[in-house]
């Protein structure tokens, strides 16, 4: 089961950031959060807070307290388990859902490669100059030492490698006047004083990872788009000269480039960055960090929205902690009718109680689905109906519930059936698990009569063989107990309906302890057509609903 829930963990997490991105957008428009630095610091804590998001939230066991019945009346909890077998299992979908994303992440990573095979092939396809004076100049100046070359099929300048960093420049710039070509390559060479290269291959490998949320990209290309634009400023700072600098970043905007975080690419920016080359900067110290402080605060109130409406699950937490939401199966199941009844169990295991439980006992309420060949495709605990106990500590308490429930949905989880005749098919059987292993027995159809009733010549009602009609309906007695307790829900009961039309056995298949007996005392009284064959009256088997509400 860890499939489903991490997948499931991983569907909530990509809402969470998906909320928290929604809302980073807005802030820096709202608060026209203009300073380069601060937009590039603000938008790179936004990208760790969204990555640590997981590890700094708390997570929410998969639980439901539901009524533990005791004989006593007293109540506890017990929290409530769905397991998969076989068929089209939560296992199934979380599976190929991971699957998919570890599909995309190894194409995304063999993109990035070949990326990089091309920019190899580029560095030595690059033609070796003399070192100008300019060149020689804007180095000493920045401290830097990287290798200069041009290359004829470049069209965008760029810039790549940590330890032997290269900048390669397009032909075509020396064509270009000199303070473009210094605006230029003084662009290119902070690139390189700042270590940009790295941290644009840490953002890549992050997309590659992330390919599946469009959150990932647009962090990324906003941290990029910010990062050009501190590199604008100091490029102006180290050139003087603004107008130029716009003309370098007019020289290049059409041009096609080899990789998209390309300087002088993405013309959809270039305004933005011509907007902001062209005027000073007007934040000042103190506003800068009241913004800041402003926005941290309405990221930090719109993620705790986030993470209290997708809360992540713990996947680590025991088979008893997971919901009790009928899973996704159960949901699109038949329930039990004449036409369609409960089949014949044919493989049974017993449940196991660990050492700690042998001096207590339960009735465990099993909900089962069918698949089409009648294997248990999912099964959750609806109930567990316990044996009174003088003041239990209520920890106590708790970890004997789970344990009777782990029982229960261990051995119900290995038995077989025959095929249903319509699938899915969902309906409730009991565990009951006594004082001992020895003891043990399996009861999912509790009553006074629970042998099975024995077919004999008796026809099974479906196919060619008609319901008979009721003529005499007796409606049971809601027992006083089940009322004061609130007890409520359907009785299966299978009968033996004689050539006379009167019931001559029954037997309860889908069991409510409290009321299975008054459901017997009244089909016992029915009354029906005889049913005939070949125009003589024959015995049938026939399954009847109860349903127990209170008035």
């Amino acid at each position: 089961m860890i499939a489903p829930a991490f997948a499931a963990n991983l569907l909530f997490w990509s809402l969470q950031v998906a909320a928290v991105v929604a809302v980073a957008s807005l802030l820096p428009v709202l608060f026209r959060l203009d300073t380069p630095g601060v937009r590039y610091t603000y938008w790179r804590a936004v990208a760790i807070f969204c990555l640590l998001l997981p590890w700094i939230q708390g997570y929410e066991r998969l639980s439901s307290a539901i009524p533990t019945s005791h004989q006593n009346g007293s109540s506890s909890a017990v929290v409530t388990t769905s397991f998969g077998a076989g068929g089209a299992t939560p296992d199934t979908w979380g599976s190929s859902i991971l699957l998919v994303i570890a599909a995309g992440i190894l194409l995304r990573f063999l993109w990035l490669a070949c990326g990089l095979v091309r920019l190899r092939a580029l560095r030595r396809a690059a033609l070796h100059r003399p070192a100008a004076v300019m060149h020689i100049d804007l180095q000493s100046s920045l401290g830097t030492e990287a290798a200069i070359r041009f290359a004829p099929a470049l069209q965008q300048p760029l810039t790549f490698g940590v330890g032997r960093p290269l900048v390669l420049l397009p032909q075509a710039l020396c064509d270009q006047p000199e303070d473009i070509q210094r605006a230029v390559i003084g662009h290119e060479l902070l690139h390189v004083k700042r270590r940009d290269w790295a941290w644009l291959i840490v953002e890549e490998i992050a997309v590659c990872v992330l390919w599946f949320h469009p959150a990932s990209w647009w962090v990324a290309a906003r941290i990029q788009c910010a990062r050009e634009e501190v590199v604008d400023e100091l490029a102006i700072l180290l050139t003087g000269r603004r107008k130029t600098y716009v003309e370098a970043l007019l020289a290049f905007a059409d041009r096609t480039s080899v990789v998209p975080t390309a300087a002088f690419a993405r013309r959809r920016h270039l305004l933005r960055r011509i907007a902001l080359v062209t005027k000073e900067d007007v934040m000042s110290p103190r506003r800068i960090v009241a913004t800041c402080a402003a926005m941290a605060l309405v990221i930090g109130i719109g993620s705790w929205y986030a993470v209290s409406a997708f809360p992540l699950q713990d996947t680590q937490a025991s088979p008893s902690t997971n919901s009790n939401i009928p899973g996704p199966l159960e949901r699109a199941a038949h329930a039990p009718t004449p036409e369609n009844p409960v089949p014949r169990r044919v493989h049974y295991e017993e449940p196991l109680l660990p050492d700690w439980l042998r001096s207590d006992g339960a009735l465990v309420d099993v909900k089962i689905t069918l698949d089409a060949v009648g294997r248990i495709a999912e099964a959750r605990v609806v109930d567990v109906y316990r044996k009174a106990v003088a003041r239990p500590d209520a920890d106590t308490a708790r970890q004997a519930t789970e344990a009777f429930a782990d029982a229960a949905l261990a051995s119900v989880r290995q038995w077989r059936y025959d095929a249903p005749f319509e699938a899915p098919l969902t309906f409730n059987v009991q565990v009951r698990l006594g004082q001992a292993a020895q003891v043990m027995k399996f009861s999912a159809n509790e009553a006074k009569e629970s042998k099975a009733i024995d077919d004999g010549d008796a026809l099974r009602v479906g196919g060619n063989v008609k319901p008979p009609v009721k003529i005499r309906d007796v409606r049971p007695v809601y027992p006083p107990a089940a009322r004061d307790a609130k007890v409520t829900g359907v009785v299966i009961i299978e009968t033996r309906i004689g050539t006379d039309g009167t019931v001559e056995s029954a037997h309860v298949l889908k069991s409510i302890p409290l009321l299975d007996q008054a459901a017997l005392d009244a089909v016992k009284q029915w009354q029906f057509t005889p049913t005939l064959m070949n125009g003589a009256p024959v015995p049938v088997m026939m399954t009847v609903t109860i349903n127990f509400t209170p008035n």
